[in-house]
């Protein structure tokens, strides 16, 4: 405690120097002066203040008293009291008649500036160990059980229940926005709490920033019910986040929900999940910005990626001729954009601007290259199935 309190004791002299009209000076609780508007004195024994400290009441150092003290001047000792504990002694400078109507609201003063900066490093340890704690178990595959059930006691979470991971990618937003606005420590604050807001989920939520691109929310549930629940609920609430984001100057940030994990060790796989399907969408042609495998959307679009390579590759060796074909882009991405029209030749044409003739002449050629029908529906899937994973060949080392 004596630690806080020596470096507490010049921020605070110089504070209460702006409001104070009298000079003042903080003693620890073995007397020495560890703070004081005159500088001269820091570092110096002040044997009074043993007195305070003993008595823990106020005492008045007047010119008949200090005559013979050393080291003494003029005006009124109080006991400083910190947790119901008098852990140190202000001194309020001055002839007493006059300090006294002033000491009682500086050592108030005093106290409270204590309290809350106490309170903030506190506050600032907790944020601290949250960070700490999000990346050793979202960074690392292996975790060791012991450390793990010391970081979720030390935070109030309880240990033992299923978990899963929501992440909040706000790309180099954090930085700039914090330059039009305030310190980034204070929007870092600011944006954890409208997260908790946006997700209401229970006081051992976990949300906190991983670095300063991402946010991560570890969230707990009782049962797979309530996992899906919670992801019924997802869309709307993660739309309210980005609402309250834009506040701060965050735009279009990418939130994304991972699987649900049977143990906090294992959410690691669900955090990966979730960075997977950020990173799926980013590179894919969908315009969203929330993603989970609740939605058919993501589904569908993950499904051709899905089927297998050893598949995959019978397909391609047997299209061969249409894969090597000039115009092949243009051709598949016809193709694609006619089995996501339902097959329908009216749709299709008008979304690719083409004449209805055009482009059957154009499926046709298909037909031609591939030995497929274009009109059947089994025949279509397996093409549209196939182009979809060429069209993503990039990704699919790190789809799941």
């Amino acid at each position: 405690m004596m630690k806080e309190l020596v470096q507490f004791a010049q921020t605070v002299v110089k504070a209460v120097a702006k409001i104070s009209p009298f000079a003042i000076s903080l003693s620890d609780n073995h007397g020495y002066i560890i703070g004081s508007t005159q500088l001269d004195r820091i570092g110096t024994m002040h044997f009074p203040s043993r007195e305070v400290i003993e008595k823990n009441t106020s005492v008045i150092f007047d010119k008949t008293k200090i005559e013979k003290m050393e080291n003494v001047l003029e005006g009124i000792a109080f006991p400083l009291q910190f947790d119901h504990k008098t852990v140190g002694v202000l001194g309020v400078i001055g002839p007493p008649e006059q300090v006294k109507p002033y000491g009682l609201l500086v050592k108030n003063y005093v106290e409270m500036l204590w309290q809350q900066t106490f309170r903030q490093q506190i506050a600032d340890m907790e944020v601290k160990t949250k960070e700490t704690f999000a990346q050793y178990i979202l960074l690392n595959e292996v975790v060791e059980k012991h450390r793990v059930e010391h970081y979720c006691k030390m935070l109030g979470i309880t240990y033992g229940k299923m978990n899963f991971c929501i992440v909040i990618d706000i790309g180099n937003s954090l930085l700039t926005s914090a330059k039009k606005h305030i310190s980034i420590d204070h929007l870092k604050e600011n944006l954890v709490r409208c997260t908790k807001e946006a997700y209401g989920g229970p006081d051992e939520m976990i949300c906190t920033f991983l670095n300063t691109e991402k946010m991560v929310v570890i969230r707990q549930v009782n049962s797979k019910e309530e996992y899906r629940s919670i992801l019924q609920c997802f869309h709307d609430q993660s739309t309210e986040l980005i609402n309250l984001l834009q506040i701060y100057s965050i735009n279009n940030p990418l939130i994304a929900a991972g699987s649900l994990s049977s143990s906090i060790e294992e959410v690691n796989q669900s955090y990966q999940e979730a960075e997977r399907l950020i990173r799926f969408t980013k590179e894919s042609d969908m315009h969203l910005n929330i993603f989970t495998n609740y939605n058919w959307n993501i589904i569908l679009e993950q499904f051709p990626l899905q089927i297998p390579d050893s598949f995959h590759e019978k397909v391609t060796f047997r299209i061969k001729p249409f894969l090597e074909y000039d115009r092949f882009n243009e051709m598949a991405e016809l193709f694609i954009t006619y089995c996501e029209n339902n097959m329908n030749i009216s749709k299709t044409a008008k979304a690719l601007f083409l004449h209805r003739n055009t482009l059957i002449y154009r499926l046709n050629k298909i037909e031609e290259m591939t030995s497929l029908n274009t009109s059947n529906f089994q025949d279509c899937m397996i093409l549209y199935t196939v182009l979809k994973k060429t069209k993503h060949a990039p990704s699919l080392s790190r789809m799941p």
